[in-house]
C-alpha cells in the first residue's frame, strides 16, 4: 500500500500542467501588374507582403491572438483577445471591438487610439440580404445593402451624398461609376486580374501562400 502511495505521490509530482501552445502560420502574396493607356504600356502595381500570425487557448472561453508582418505591404503588428465579449483588437492603426447580438446585428465599433476619430457600424442578414449602417464622429453616415441571387451579386451603398451601385457574375464586376474588373483563380494560389476605368486597362497577376 505504501509502495502504491509512493508511486502515485512521484507521478503526481512529476505530471506538467496543461498548457495550450499558440499555432502559429505564415503567410504572403507576390504581385505584378501591367497598364495599357493611350497606347502604351507599363510595369507597376508590383508589391509583396510577408507575415505571421498566431493564435492560442487561454482557457475560460477566451482565445488570445497575434500578428506582425515581417516585409512591407503588411498591416503591422496586432494583439487580440476573443470571447463571450466579442472581440477586442489592438494595432497601430487603433483599437477595434465586434461581436454580434448587439440588437439583434453584427456590430463593430473602433477608435484610431487617441479617440478622436470613432466610428460605429452596424450589419443585419435578412434572407440572404445584408444590410448596414456605419457613422464616424465628424458627421460622415453611410449605408450599404448587398445580396446573392446564385452566381449573380448587387450592392447599393450610399455615402451621405451619393450612391454607388455594383453588380457582378463570374467573377465580372460592373459599378454604376462605369469602371468594369474581372478576377479569377488560376489554382496555386495564382489568381488574376483585370480593370478598365476611363481608358486605362490593367491586369494583375498575383501569388499567395
Amino acid at each position: 500500500m505504501k509502495k502504491k502511495l509512493l508511486a502515485i505521490a512521484v507521478a503526481g509530482a512529476f505530471a506538467a500542467p496543461t498548457v495550450a501552445m499558440a499555432e502559429w502560420s505564415l503567410s504572403g502574396s507576390v504581385s505584378q501588374g501591367v497598364s495599357v493607356s493611350g497606347g502604351s504600356i507599363s510595369l507597376g502595381g508590383g508589391s509583396g507582403s510577408l507575415s505571421m500570425s498566431g493564435s492560442g487557448d487561454l482557457g475560460n472561453g477566451v482565445s488570445g491572438s497575434a500578428g506582425f508582418s515581417v516585409t512591407g505591404g503588411g498591416s503591422g503588428a496586432s494583439i487580440g483577445l476573443a470571447g463571450d465579449f466579442g472581440s477586442v483588437t489592438l494595432s497601430d492603426s487603433g483599437v477595434s471591438w465586434s461581436g454580434s447580438g448587439l440588437l439583434g446585428t453584427n456590430a463593430t465599433i473602433s477608435t484610431d487610439g487617441s479617440a478622436s476619430a470613432v466610428s460605429v457600424s452596424l450589419s443585419h442578414n435578412i434572407a440572404g440580404l445584408t444590410v448596414g449602417a456605419s457613422a464616424t464622429t465628424g458627421g460622415a453616415v453611410s449605408a450599404s445593402a448587398s445580396g446573392n441571387a446564385g452566381d449573380v451579386g448587387l450592392s447599393l451603398a450610399w455615402d451621405g451624398s451619393s450612391t454607388t451601385a455594383s453588380a457582378s457574375m463570374l467573377g465580372l464586376t460592373i459599378t454604376s461609376a462605369g469602371s468594369v474588373s474581372w478576377s479569377s483563380a488560376l489554382g496555386g494560389g495564382m489568381s488574376f486580374g483585370a480593370s478598365y476605368s476611363g481608358s486605362t486597362v490593367s491586369g494583375t497577376l498575383s501569388y499567395s501562400f
